[in-house]
């Protein structure tokens, strides 16, 4: 059990460690550690496990990590994806026999959560918890105009801003690394789900997002580039197929991907290929092939 004291008052709160897990993949040095510094001494340790695959990238990461003595450095030999990084981070905290209470936080590269958020989300996770022990993770909003609050019960929730203790995370089991990109949050979410979990998001913890590019949108609507729509095609297919929990959730999702198909065909550039990526996607995903696309 560690102490963490509020910055608002003199109350000293004691909860479990929070491990912090983030996944890079050749990023902005500052911008990086700008995001890391908002929450780096408000948790135990981080794990920064780099798929990075520019070496002077790498380098820059090991020796700034050094600068940190919360920060652990972890490189991976491949790029085998988000998911498979993140259960990197996993099982190094389990084999170095870190509690079952201790809680999980995980982090894209791009985004952050201040300080006093952090313990407010671990706070209102322990909440929900005692009210109900089904809830296994609960998720900061992504809207900055979000005008509910406090947690809701939600259908799935993105990894980044996410917080679960390690006992529960094992309970659901690991991040499905075949799908190497996209949608590997929403189908741990789902797969929760089906074994009788529930995920929340928490309207009063916001997360921000440090980008230094501008998503191209039209309409107001984002543009996919072409070959991440293939894996989000393959990787829907897959994880409804393996962890929906009901027709009617499938069939939504299925409505969804033939009007983003249309939005992504007819109105953005390179038809051709986003078609081409589209109904590959489809295809690999009806015949369950996984990993990273060749």
């Amino acid at each position: 059990m560690k102490q963490y004291k509020g910055s608002r008052s003199d109350q000293i709160y004691a909860y479990p460690s929070i491990y912090t897990i983030v996944v890079t993949f050749n990023p902005e040095i500052g911008d990086l550690f700008d995001n890391l510094n908002e929450f780096c001494d408000g948790v135990e340790k981080i794990l920064l496990v780099d798929n990075s695959d520019n070496s002077l990238i790498s380098n820059q990461l090991s020796d700034k990590c050094k600068e940190y003595n919360n920060i652990i450095y972890l490189p991976t030999e491949d790029n085998n994806g988000i998911g498979a990084a993140q259960n990197d981070a996993l099982r190094y905290l389990i084999n170095n026999k870190c509690d079952d209470d201790d809680l999980l936080l995980f982090f894209d590269q791009d985004s952050y959560i201040e300080k006093e958020q952090v313990l407010n989300l671990a706070k209102h996770l322990f909440r929900e918890k005692n009210k109900n022990q089904s809830v296994v993770m609960l998720g900061a909003t992504t809207t900055s105009s979000d005008s509910e609050v406090g947690t809701a019960v939600a259908s799935h929730i993105i990894s980044s801003g996410s917080i679960v203790s390690l006992g529960d995370f094992k309970k659901i089991g690991y991040f499905d690394e075949e799908l190497f990109i996209d949608f590997i949050d929403f189908a741990w979410c789902w797969k929760a789900k089906s074994l009788g979990f529930k995920v929340m998001v928490d309207h009063d913890v916001f997360l921000h997002h440090q980008t230094t590019g501008q998503l191209k949108t039209i309409f107001g609507r984002g543009i996919d580039n072409p070959n991440r729509l293939y894996y989000v095609y393959r990787n829907v297919i897959i994880s409804l197929n393996r962890y929906s929990p009901s027709f009617s959730f499938s069939f939504g999702w299925y409505k969804h991907l033939f009007l983003k198909a249309i939005f992504q065909i007819v109105v953005a550039g390179s038809k051709i290929k986003r078609s081409a990526m589209v109904v590959k996607g489809i295809w690999h995903g009806i015949n369950g092939k996984t990993g990273k696309y060749k």
